[in-house]
């Protein structure tokens, strides 16, 4: 008898536990991934790989804004042909920016490293405007955009970008 009401209750406890939010990994592989968060994913990967936003705005007329503050975490989310809800699950991944100093790419860079630091981990890197260093670039028609884009303030790293595929339109 108690033996049944015992696993009645761990059925129900088990039933009633949420689940464990996602836990990034907090690395930046190149261009590719953010986290484990492919460069190409959907809301859904990303909550997946993040777990529930806190919040989901939309943005302009057809893109969403997702954040996970606790992982300093911000992206943006459009909308396909296949689905008219850039914050819905099919929302298409447009870019991430992180912040918080657990974020470091593949390569060893960190926030709150030097310029010069970056400079030698990524000897390619290209300066877009002040403050902004294209670490990687994917060509789209004919043109270099960043993939990965580092943002520096008093000569330290105080964000990673990690932009996803370009879109014809």
């Amino acid at each position: 008898m108690y033996r049944g009401v015992f696993a009645i209750a761990l059925a129900a406890l088990t039933i009633a536990a949420p689940a464990a939010s996602a836990e990034p990994t907090f690395i930046i592989v190149r261009d590719v991934s953010v986290g484990g968060f492919p460069r190409d994913g959907t809301v859904a990967n990303a909550i997946q790989t993040f777990g529930q936003p806190t919040t989901r705005e939309d943005v302009e007329f057809d893109q969403c804004r997702l954040t996970w503050p606790r992982d300093g975490l911000t992206m943006i989310t459009y909308y396909t042909g296949g689905e008219l809800d850039p914050c819905g699950p099919g929302g298409r991944h447009k870019s991430s920016s992180v912040t918080d100093r657990r974020w470091r790419t593949s390569a060893g860079l960190k926030m709150g490293d030097t310029l010069q630091r970056l400079r030698n981990l990524y000897p390619r890197a290209v300066k877009d405007a002040p403050g902004r260093w294209r670490l990687t670039t994917r060509m789209f028609a004919g043109l270099p955009f960043p993939g990965l884009e580092a943002r520096i303030f008093n000569g330290r790293v105080v964000a990673f970008t990690v932009y996803g595929p370009r879109s014809p339109y």
